[in-house]
């Protein structure tokens, strides 16, 4: 059946893509570029086809809001699939003549919650036959074909259908009142669009229907009031107005508008007050205490989970390894660092990599011939400039995403135009929209960056940038290498996870960290080696009690130095565990077999005291 289905696409001079049984993808990293023959499809392949092969666009609505609106607004003389959700037919893909018009996808219009509405494709691969999982509920759905027609061709009208579903579909779910939210939506449509009445009355109604289904004011005439009485143009609400009212922030309100029309240039709305109905918006703390709540997902238990993730260390720490063998960890679920791996896909963005470095890194790590290999790229778009939409689009497209890496935030750090912005505020802003993508998608997300030569009494105070990386980060990690060692420190703190401090050891043989175990445990073993070190050789010299200072000068170190203090709150650790015993004089140890009882009397030239008589 599939090979039919195929060669039927054939026959009609569409490009077709054979993909895995239950997936979007097969496992050619040339699949937009390859050309398949009917021979390559298996039976139970799904089946894709490739737009830019087969010079055609695609209209793909995302969200529920958009598959109503697009079955609404987009004509059904043309190609149409749909995919069969829980039972429920749905309209999912129209496809259109391509018209030279469209480079690139268009793949960036967003909700309030930062989810994509809708996407307008010309290079991509879009599935057609076979199922796939629902991410939500991972139940299958089937694709099936609505309609066969021939292809309409893609003009203006079609774009602008385009637009108006994702508007729509961004304020239908805030639209509540077919009174003042409708007459403030067209006030707007007034001021940013050049719509007819005509055109703003049917809009109007058919997004009120659509957002308010049981509301009996909308009626044509309704709307046609509301139309009166902005058109008398004595107060028209604009864009911060209407934000206000529906409680989203205005700059997401005014890019919603800018989709449809034209909305004058200004940097008010960066000052506009913004209105939150707490009481009826807010949660509901009594239901939430039986809301069913997915746990957290790990990609390594218990100290990486989902969220934004701060590797940071020293250059030549080792960094890009330990990565990358994260990724290839986690692809096959294997243990790192002695610790439990969440199996999954991970993309791994070796961004000052070369295709050479790559495979040898591959090699000297031993992971060649593992059967499951992350995705790897060296290439990737600047933060706001398309990296958050390219990476929703490999979670959207694998199976399981669990990690990503991005080596290194500097890479992908544009430079920011903004005038009187403190470095916290940059951090912040840089950062928010790949945090929120973290936790929308409980996937982690981690970015490599370095630490700072200053000396910090915070030790996460060495991480580069402000303290705004700490804050909008879910979890850091520190990883720190001495000069010409082999042992190194890994540090984590986060909100989700214990405070950790591990003893890791450069493995020259496998190129990757061996875990040694607790930081403080295995500092704490190789300070006692030093101090009994040094008491043997203080015996050989004639001393028979030992200061922290003794041990100090004998490792010629300087007094009040941070060596000197770690010696001494060992050598107190060390007479609390038995290990060392008050000498004679305060402040002095012995070996804890060689102690004779200190007389204090006897230190002064006095003989023992009678014996007591009674009991005063």
């Amino acid at each position: 059946m599939t090979r039919a289905e195929a060669q039927k696409l054939k026959d009609n001079g569409i490009a077709i893509i054979p993909l895995l049984p239950n997936e979007k993808k097969n496992w050619d990293s040339d699949i937009l570029t390859k050309k398949y023959s009917v021979e390559e499809v298996k039976p139970d392949d799904n089946l894709g086809l490739n737009l830019k092969l087969s010079d055609m666009y695609a209209i793909d609505p995302d969200t529920d809001w958009a598959i109503k609106f697009a079955s609404m607004w987009l004509g059904r003389n043309t190609r149409i699939n749909g995919r069969i959700n829980d039972g429920k037919k749905e309209l999912t893909k129209f496809f259109y003549k391509s018209n030279g018009a469209l480079t690139q996808n268009i793949k960036d219009r967003k909700d309030s919650s930062g989810e994509t509405i809708a996407e307008l494709f010309c290079d991509h691969n879009i599935v057609v036959y076979g199922s796939t999982p629902n991410k939500q509920t991972q139940r299958p759905m089937k694709r099936y074909w609505e309609s066969e027609s021939q292809l309409a061709p893609f003009n203006q009208g079609v774009l602008d259908s385009y637009n108006l579903i994702c508007f729509a579909s961004a304020v239908a779910p805030h639209l509540k009142s077919a009174n003042t939210g409708c007459l403030k939506l067209d006030a707007c449509f007034m001021r940013y669009t050049k719509w007819s009445d005509e055109k703003r009355e049917q809009i109007l109604l058919d997004i009120a229907k659509v957002a308010m289904p049981e509301n009996k004011e909308a009626t044509p005439q309704k709307m046609r009031r509301l139309i009166k009485a902005n058109n008398t143009k004595r107060k028209n609400a604009g864009y911060t107005s209407f934000a206000q009212y529906i409680g989203v922030e205005p700059i997401l309100v005014k890019d919603w508008f800018g989709w449809i029309g034209n909305v004058a240039e200004d940097s008010k709305y960066e000052k506009a007050k913004s209105f939150r109905d707490f009481l009826n918006k807010g949660i509901d703390m009594h239901t939430l205490r039986t809301e069913n709540i997915p746990d957290m997902k790990w990609a390594v238990q218990p100290i990486l989970p989902e969220g934004l993730v701060v590797m940071a260390g020293r250059p030549k720490a080792m960094k890009s390894w330990t990565a990358l063998y994260l990724c290839y960890c986690v692809e096959n679920g294997v243990k790192f660092l002695g610790h439990h791996v969440e199996q999954g896909d991970a993309l791994y963005l070796g961004l000052e990599d070369s295709k050479r470095r790559l495979k040898s890194r591959e090699e000297k790590l031993g992971v060649s011939k593992w059967s499951n290999v992350p995705t790897v790229d060296i290439e990737a778009p600047y933060l706001g400039m398309g990296l958050e939409e390219s990476l929703k689009g490999w979670i959207e497209d694998v199976k399981n995403p669990r990690l990503i890496v991005i080596d290194t935030l500097a890479k992908v750090k544009q430079r920011s135009s903004k005038k009187n912005a403190t470095a916290y505020d940059l951090d912040n802003e840089m950062l928010r929209d790949i945090q929120k993508l973290a936790i929308q998608n409980n996937i982690c997300i981690m970015f490599i960056s370095h630490l700072g030569k200053a000396q910090q009494d915070y030790s996460f105070d060495k991480i580069q940038g402000s303290v705004g990386m700490q804050g909008i980060t879910d979890t850091m990690w520190l990883l720190d290498r001495g000069d010409n060692s082999d042992t190194a420190s890994l540090v984590g703190r986060g909100r989700d996870i214990y405070d950790f401090e591990y003893s890791l050891k450069w493995n020259e043989e496998s190129f990757r960290y061996d875990f040694s175990g607790q930081l403080q445990e295995i500092e704490t073993h190789e300070n006692k080696k030093e101090i009994w070190s040094a008491i043997d050789e203080l015996k050989i010299a004639g001393l028979t009690q030992f200061t922290p200072k003794n041990v100090c000068d004998h490792y010629a170190i300087a007094p009040n130095s941070k060596g000197a203090r770690r010696i001494q709150k060992t050598m107190i650790r060390m007479r609390e565990a038995n290990e060392l015993n008050q000498g004679s004089k305060y402040g002095t140890y012995v070996p804890f077999k060689e102690v004779k009882k200190w007389d204090p009397m006897k230190e002064i030239g006095v003989s023992a005291l009678p014996e007591k008589k009674n009991n005063y």
